[in-house]
């Protein structure tokens, strides 16, 4: 999607769906069309659709279609990127990816293959793999702002870290179709932190949202790109913010905590109804 009028230097947001998902779907049903304020704010957003509706992401685990692990889905993006602030003359160095889920660890490949396409990235629900389980290029990192949200009742990617793959609570260590193991949502942040050269321990507080609780930790250090990460008291696999369902108005998940509000100001994409 993108604003009535695309000005000079606009920022790109890139939304990346889930597993067996597509990027309409992230758009319409998943997010409620929050993620269309993106627009509003004077970028432009895509959704772009994986092959065979997944990523050739940082996790080295197979997820159904062992073709995929062929695609060059960060050549892919690259290319996509290109194309976009070529045409309508976008800022490139405000380019920002979102992803959910698979989405997100394509997103972490992004971080780690391509980090200077990149001006920020948020995960939701979706955690690092382990090194075992990670793709992940050996070259030097750049430092990249990372924002992420995680659900403490998360039955597939657990919030403790483990195993991703579907059970039937967060208490039960079975995982069936598992995807190999990952890091915890606060190992994933210390990771992040370190990455962009953050020395100093993170600062922790809790937000009260509409219906619960949130907890955000802040990684910072003078002269280093950040990294937060948003836990959300009882939260599941799900992008926080409103979602559409069938005959019924939007409701919310995630405590009444909305993603894209919050990705908007914490990367400073913009003011609603105006520019940035």
């Amino acid at each position: 999607m993108r604003p009535h009028t695309v000005r000079d230097g606009a920022p790109l947001v890139l939304v990346l769906h889930g597993f067996r998902d597509s990027g309409d779907a992230v758009r319409r049903r998943y997010a409620g069309g929050s993620f269309d304020s993106f627009a509003h704010r004077g970028a432009v957003v895509v959704y772009p659709d994986g092959f065979a509706r997944e990523w050739n992401s940082a996790r080295k685990a197979v997820m159904l279609s062992r073709r995929v692990k062929r695609v060059d889905d960060v050549g892919f993006l690259r290319a996509l990127i290109e194309h976009l602030v070529a045409t309508w003359s976008l800022n490139p160095r405000r380019v920002f990816v979102v992803g959910f889920s698979l989405g997100g660890q394509m997103a972490i490949r992004l971080l780690c293959d391509a980090p200077e396409l990149l001006a920020g990235a948020a995960l939701i629900s979706s955690t690092l793999p382990a090194p075992s389980n990670r793709v992940c290029g050996d070259r030097p990192p750049v430092h990249v702002p990372v924002l992420t949200f995680h659900g403490t009742a998360d039955p597939l990617a657990l919030w403790r870290g483990g195993i991703v793959g579907l059970r039937t609570s967060p208490a039960n260590d079975r995982a069936f179709f598992g995807k190999g193991p990952h890091l915890s949502a606060p190992d994933t942040l210390r990771w992040f932190a370190a990455r962009n050269g953050i020395e100093t321990p993170p600062t922790f507080h809790w937000i009260r949202t509409t219906s619960g609780w949130a907890g955000r930790t802040d990684y910072h250090q003078p002269g280093r790109q950040p990294v937060t990460g948003y836990t959300v008291v009882g939260g599941r696999h799900e992008i926080p913010g409103p979602v559409g369902r069938l005959f019924l108005p939007n409701t919310t998940v995630g405590n009444g905590l909305v993603a894209a509000d919050v990705i908007a100001q914490f990367f400073e994409i913009g003011e609603a109804n105006g520019n940035k």
